[in-house]
């Protein structure tokens, strides 16, 4: 198996036939329909078959054009750090995940912050419930990305960056009449509506639940984020959540949010690599955004957190973050 091989498999695939993916690549049919071949008889399967609309990929072709596509991307990560090394300032394509319910917040300012201080940098987002994000870090499909579970995926570099806290959010004839702190077990007697346990913040409420001797009032268990949203707009079910960002001025949609408390529900905030995989100097730079907006959102009150960077982190982060490290 070689790149040609991959390149070519990519090709077919994204084209939908051996003669556009020939085009593409600027060769022969024939030479690409040995390519593809080649492959088949290392591998002994089957990778493309024929259609009325061209060729598609069987099962083994698509989970092969998967591997393929990060194989190359990698590739391309290493040219572009190899050639960045020589240059003074850090150029190229950094794929980053951020949890949905920090991506509002976070994309915006960390594109902008980009813009200001690395333009040559080209930033990808993949947005994901928690447990996505934290698997696109785990299996190296992304350089970075912030993660609040970082301790529970194998083989990755962590960063603490913050310990956020959850709030009662929602409807405020649901959420209220009262204002300010609320109790856990009230909390968790309000209709509610959450993600299962496979998602971090399921399991952290949880947890926290038990071992306060409450019990969940769980109306629905939703994962999708857009159902979660709307059922707490239409004033449904109440959400426990985090709170990276001020709540929206909607008078359509009016929400209230209460601080957990007795115990607070709580949980730590990372940035995390794979740790086979070295960060390029575009990454770095990145990360080194990341941190910067997460500690500056939370000394300026917008995400409701504590910076617990840890002291050791300081001296290597003072050149990129002047403002962050005094």
């Amino acid at each position: 198996m070689n790149l040609k091989q991959l390149n070519a498999l990519v090709a077919v695939f994204e084209e939908g036939s051996f003669s556009a993916a020939a085009q593409r690549l600027n060769i022969v049919q024939p030479a690409l329909s040995q390519q593809i071949i080649g492959l088949e008889k290392e591998l002994a399967v089957q990778l493309f078959e024929r259609t009325n609309r061209g060729v598609a990929p069987t099962r083994h072709g698509q989970r092969l054009v998967n591997h393929a596509r990060l194989i190359l991307r990698q590739m391309e990560i290493a040219r572009n750090d190899l050639r960045t090394s020589l240059e003074s300032e850090p150029a190229g394509d950094v794929i980053i995940a951020l949890p949905v319910t920090v991506t509002a917040f976070l994309a915006p300012r960390l594109l902008t912050w980009l813009e200001e201080h690395y333009p040559r940098i080209r930033l990808h987002i993949v947005e994901g419930l928690s447990s996505e994000s934290g698997h696109v870090v785990e299996t190296g499909k992304v350089e970075l990305g912030v993660n609040p579970n970082a301790a529970e995926l194998d083989d990755v570099e962590s960063i603490p960056v913050l310990r956020e806290y959850f709030y009662l959010i929602g409807a405020p004839e649901l959420v209220g009449p009262e204002t300010g702190d609320i109790d856990l077990a009230d909390a968790a007697s309000r209709p509610l509506i959450l993600g299962d346990r496979t998602h971090n913040m399921r399991r952290v409420i949880d947890e926290h639940v038990v071992a306060a001797g409450a019990r969940l009032n769980l109306r629905f268990e939703q994962n999708g984020p857009k159902t979660l949203t709307s059922v707490v707009d239409q004033g449904l079910a109440c959400i426990i959540a985090n709170l990276p960002m001020p709540l929206p001025d909607n008078r359509t949609h009016p929400r209230l949010a209460r601080r957990i408390v007795n115990p607070r529900v709580q949980r730590l905030m990372t940035v995390a690599w794979p740790r086979k995989r070295p960060l390029s100097r575009p990454a770095e730079r990145v990360r080194d955004g990341l941190i910067t907006l997460m500690v500056e959102a939370a000394r300026a009150g917008d995400w409701q957190a504590d910076v617990v960077l840890p002291a050791e982190q300081m001296p290597a982060l003072k050149n990129v973050m002047p403002n962050i490290v005094k």
